[in-house]
C-alpha cells in the first residue's frame, strides 16, 4: 500500500477539523503522515527534517497552517505558531501517540540537536563571563567566539566555513534560518564526536536549564 501524498494528507486534515475533531490533535496526526522532508511552497523553502533525522515541528506547523486558513480560530493558530502553545493542552504522551514514535523521536532529536545546542554556547558564555568577572577581569568580557572555541575548539566563522565546505554550500556573508538550523545540528554532532561523555553531559544539562528558562515556561517545548 502506497503512502498518502501531501494532497491526501491535507484533505484528510481539513475533513477531520470540519467534522469537529480538535484541530491541534488533527494537526499532529497530519505531522505523522506528512510524506515530505522538505518542499518549496509559493517560492518559500520549507525544511522539516534536518539531515534526515531532526524534525523541526514549528516549521511543519507553519506549513500545515497554510492548509487550515479560515478553518481554525486565528488567535489560537497564532499562539501555536508564535509560542508553541497548544489550545487543547495536549500532553507529552498524547503528542507522542498522535505523532507516532518515529516522528516524536525526530522531534526530540531536533530539540537536543538544534535548540539545546544553541543553549550550550550561551550557557558556556555566561559561565566564562562569571569566571572572568570573579577574577577581576572586568576590562575584557568573554564573547561568543570565546564560547565557540571552548565548546568546539574553533571560532564561529571558522566553524561556519567548515560546515559549508563539508556540506557543499557556497560561502556567504549572511546565513538564513534553515541553514542556521542545519549548522547547529552539525555542531551538535561535532560536539558529540570530539568531547568526552562527562563534558557532553555537563554542558547539555546546563543548556537544558537555560532552554527551559527561555522557552519551557511558555510551553514551547515538550520533553
Amino acid at each position: 500500500m502506497n503512502a498518502p501524498g501531501k494532497d491526501e494528507v491535507s484533505a484528510r486534515l481539513r475533513e477531520r477539523i470540519m467534522s469537529g475533531e480538535d484541530w491541534h490533535r488533527a494537526l499532529l496526526s497530519a505531522v505523522a503522515e506528512w510524506p515530505l522532508d522538505d518542499e518549496i511552497v509559493e517560492g518559500e523553502l520549507f525544511v522539516y527534517l534536518i539531515d534526515g533525522e531532526a524534525l523541526d515541528l514549528s516549521r511543519m506547523y507553519d506549513r500545515l497552517a497554510i492548509e487550515l486558513m479560515g478553518l481554525v480560530p486565528a488567535e489560537e493558530m497564532e499562539a501555536l505558531l508564535a509560542n508553541g502553545k497548544s489550545p487543547a493542552g495536549v500532553s507529552r504522551d498524547e503528542m507522542k501517540e498522535l505523532m507516532g514514535v518515529e516522528r516524536y523521536k525526530a522531534y526530540l532529536t531536533f530539540i537536543y540537536g538544534v535548540l539545546v545546542e544553541e543553549m550550550v554556547v550561551l550557557a558556556v558564555l555566561q559561565d566564562l563571563r562569571r569566571k572572568r568577572r570573579a577574577s577581576g577581569l572586568t576590562h575584557y568580557d568573554a564573547n561568543l567566539d570565546d564560547a565557540y572555541e571552548y565548546v568546539y575548539g574553533e571560532t564561529r566563522p571558522a566553524l561556519l566555513n567548515r560546515f559549508r565546505r563539508e556540506s557543499g554550500l557556497p560561502r556567504r556573508r549572511s546565513i538564513d534560518l534553515t541553514q542556521l538550523q542545519e549548522f547547529r545540528y552539525w555542531l551538535f554532532k561535532l560536539r558529540l564526536k570530539n568531547s568526552d561523555k562527562s563534558r557532553v553531559a555537563s554542558d547539555t544539562k546546563r543548556a537544558l536549564v537555560l532552554l527551559h528558562q527561555y522557552a519551557g515556561a511558555k510551553g514551547r517545548i515538550s520533553l
